[in-house]
């Protein structure tokens, strides 16, 4: 690990650009992994006319079953829809062992009964394979590094999470998958890394950019490039939580290695050490983008704002601002009264895990309409985020603090363009209720006929 302070660092310079000279140390771990370097089992030759997706190879073995996920992404669109796969996130989570962790209990964070995936137990028993950014190191060091080149086990659609027992991350996202494909709507999967790569230009073709339920890691070149893309009328769904929130570097050489650098503030699994924000990668400072002038609020309406998991997760109650004729085409179908999303599967309702809200001193866009809301009914096991809690005080969970909610919103940008946001990652696990007919469903795809048209 490199960008690091030195015995004769003076505390008066934070940037090795500065003064390289008090930047000169490394820090070796006995367990770094960058590539497995494990041998090729099998080759497979792409179809040149293979529809872009999400894929496995089915592995089976006379006692074993495996399914490894990878994606196919499209050089070049064919469809108006596109979904934006969060590989960077899938990264910074790949083999996250927390629950192993010794001497923590994780039974006062939730009233869901806590059961270990295998995945997650092999992972324990298999630590050569490597930790994501939120493990440490066998010294007790924050991991910062995570690599693609390595067996990432809890990347499986089978894979449930220990916190609530049920998917997160790429199973969650199946979700989206499955009913784009129930609701026979042509789309191509693109990803970060693509979006890493190639920016705007990317996403201009496309009407319509739809994200995952947890976008959380993203890179300079990933957000000027929605950004470029919603300036000239592009249309974003934005159908998570918790996302566009920590700096995030990809190594210019070699591209499957992600990098990330805590800071000080931020729901984090470990803090950086001090004057050590930079980000080897490329100079960047490290942290969550809010303090860098890039708030998740200005991008897409809502900004993380609170995290829980209960067995009952809320749904969302109408605003008056939902009745404006501006969006009446957002709830054709809905009720006036009618509760939205107070189901699902996924801790029983659409307004859970981590949350975002509308905060105009943040950057909400001053346009924005606050459709939807899930304040005032959420546990006490929802706590409000940690860079909102400027002294301590107890009045931080869902029973006594209005900012821990989930906000749904919609605003107009210019040359015609537009964002919706649902603001909670568990939003995708209602859409299938009662046979896809819902108002999860029914909310979700009248936005994307009006983005399409």
């Amino acid at each position: 690990m490199r960008g690091l302070t030195g015995h004769n660092w003076t505390g008066r310079v934070f940037s090795r650009k500065e003064a390289p000279h008090q930047y000169a140390s490394i820090h070796f771990h006995d367990d770094d992994l960058e590539d497995a370097r494990w041998d090729a089992d099998f080759d497979w030759n792409v179809p040149s006319d293979l529809k872009s997706g999400i894929y496995a190879a089915h592995l089976l073995s006379d006692h074993e079953e495996d399914f490894v996920p990878f994606i196919i992404s499209d050089k070049t669109a064919k469809a108006k829809t596109a979904f934006l796969v969060p590989t960077m996130t899938y990264l910074a989570y790949a083999n996250e062992r927390a629950i192993m962790f010794p001497g923590i209990d994780f039974t006062v964070i939730t009233n869901v009964p806590i059961v270990v995936d295998p995945y997650d137990r092999l992972l324990g028993e298999h630590t050569e394979l490597g930790g994501s950014i939120y493990d440490v190191h066998s010294d007790g060091s924050g991991i910062c590094y995570s690599t693609s080149r390595r067996p990432i086990v809890n990347m499986r659609p089978n894979h449930r999470h220990w916190v609530h027992g049920c998917p997160r991350k790429l199973p969650f996202d199946l979700y989206l998958v499955d009913w784009l494909e129930q609701k026979n709507f042509e789309y191509d999967v693109i990803t970060d890394h693509d979006l890493h790569h190639q920016g705007k230009d990317l996403l201009e073709p496309y009407d319509v950019i739809m994200t995952g339920s947890h976008p959380e890691y993203w890179t300079s070149s990933m957000l000027d490039g929605l950004d470029g893309y919603l300036d000239h009328g592009g249309h974003l769904m934005y159908l998570g939580g918790n996302g566009f929130y920590w700096v995030t570097a990809v190594d210019p050489e070699r591209d499957h290695i992600l990098e990330v650098r805590r800071g000080y503030a931020g729901s984090r699994a470990w803090p950086s050490h001090v004057g050590e924000l930079e980000l080897a990668s490329t100079g960047e400072i490290g942290g969550i983008w809010r303090h860098l002038g890039r708030p998740p609020n200005a991008l897409v309406g809502v900004g993380f704002a609170a995290q829980g998991w209960d067995l009952d997760a809320p749904g969302y109650k109408r605003l008056p601002a939902s009745f404006d004729s501006k969006v009446d085409f957002i709830f054709s179908g809905i009720g006036r009264d009618e509760m939205i999303g107070d189901f699902g599967l996924v801790m029983s309702g659409a307004a859970g895990d981590e949350l975002d809200r509308v905060d105009f001193e943040l950057g909400t866009p001053a346009q924005t309409i606050r459709l939807a809301t899930s304040q005032g009914m959420h546990s006490a096991y929802y706590l409000m985020t940690h860079e909102d809690q400027l002294i301590t005080l107890p009045d931080n969970d869902g029973t006594n603090n209005d900012n821990v909610r989930a906000d749904m919103v919609y605003f107009e940008t210019q040359k015609g363009g537009a964002v919706f946001s649902v603001g909670s990652i568990n939003w995708l696990g209602s859409l299938s209720h009662n046979g896809y007919e819902n108002n999860v469903s029914i909310i979700t795809e009248n936005v994307l006929r009006e983005f399409t048209k």
